[in-house]
């Protein structure tokens, strides 16, 4: 079951990458990079994670793609923290 959703996730990594360069030529395609998004998210949900605890075996094939596949949700998710911390500790009045 661990292979086939790593296999699910590779697949549907593989969408998200074209959907991006897809989204970016020759015009902005908003609708390919929202599609984008949204299937790089599917990736990471059906990714099984060493680090959310799905998977024990320490393959580092395995290992390297959870890098790749769980990267982009992890930028995200970072900058997203640090817009949130600048405007809970910055004087701007905003609190997140």
């Amino acid at each position: 079951m661990e292979l086939l959703r790593a296999l699910i996730s590779l697949v549907l990594f593989s969408c998200g990458i074209y959907f991006l360069f897809d989204g970016f030529s020759p015009e902005l395609d908003w609708k390919a990079l929202a599609l984008a998004a949204f299937v790089f998210v599917l990736a990471y949900f059906f990714w099984p994670s060493r680090k959310r605890g799905q998977r024990e075996d320490g393959n580092p094939w395995l290992d390297a793609l959870e890098l790749i596949v769980e990267l982009p949700v992890e930028i995200f998710l970072w900058v997203f923290r640090l817009f949130a911390r600048l405007f809970k500790d910055g004087d701007a009045g905003v609190d997140l």
